[in-house]
């Protein structure tokens, strides 16, 4: 395998055919259309260098899609999207084990980030009420609990504190 950046213009992309029955009968919930245009130029290009897409190129402009990736379906709706890279890891079919590759990023990942994406929501008010008294950020860079509330489909009331179930990170500023 190997990774390199692509731009987004550049390629299309399907499915594997082993990872489209994995999706058959799974609940996605979608995006609301408006969300894409309350994303930032510069939050998006942000968003983007988080992702890697998992492929097996089929052509040097058609890949296979080795597991889902909901974020950059989002992001590629924008239009200043095309004219940017996205990283790339490309397996080769007779170099690498696609089929433990795919179930590796479609079952053993997501049951490994469930607890943390379980409390996503209770997270993300903890987070954001710490940037609010944090006065090394400057406040008009920090959203609206409402504006994080349409990214995740939510009530604003969703979005909020927990503190006895989140365990705390005592470690000061060590990942």
């Amino acid at each position: 395998m190997k990774t390199k950046q692509r731009m987004i213009n550049s390629f299309t992309l399907e499915y594997h055919p082993s990872v489209a029955p994995l999706l058959r009968e799974e609940i996605t919930v979608q995006y609301n259309a408006s969300v894409i245009d309350h994303i930032l130029e510069h939050q998006i290009h942000i968003l983007l260098k988080t992702i890697t897409l998992h492929v097996m190129p089929v052509t040097q402009a058609h890949y296979l899609l080795l597991a889902p990736d909901p974020l950059f379906v989002l992001l590629r709706q924008h239009p200043s999207v095309q004219s940017q890279k996205v990283s790339i890891c490309e397996y080769q079919q007779s170099a690498d084990n696609i089929e433990q590759t795919i179930t590796t990023l479609m079952l053993t990942l997501p049951a490994l980030q469930y607890k943390h994406h379980s409390s996503i929501l209770k997270t993300l008010s903890c987070r954001l009420n710490i940037a609010k008294s944090n006065t090394a950020l400057p406040t008009n860079l920090i959203p609206q609990k409402s504006q994080l509330a349409l990214f995740a489909g939510v009530s604003p009331s969703a979005i909020r504190s927990d503190t006895k179930k989140l365990a705390r990170n005592d470690d000061k500023g060590k990942a």
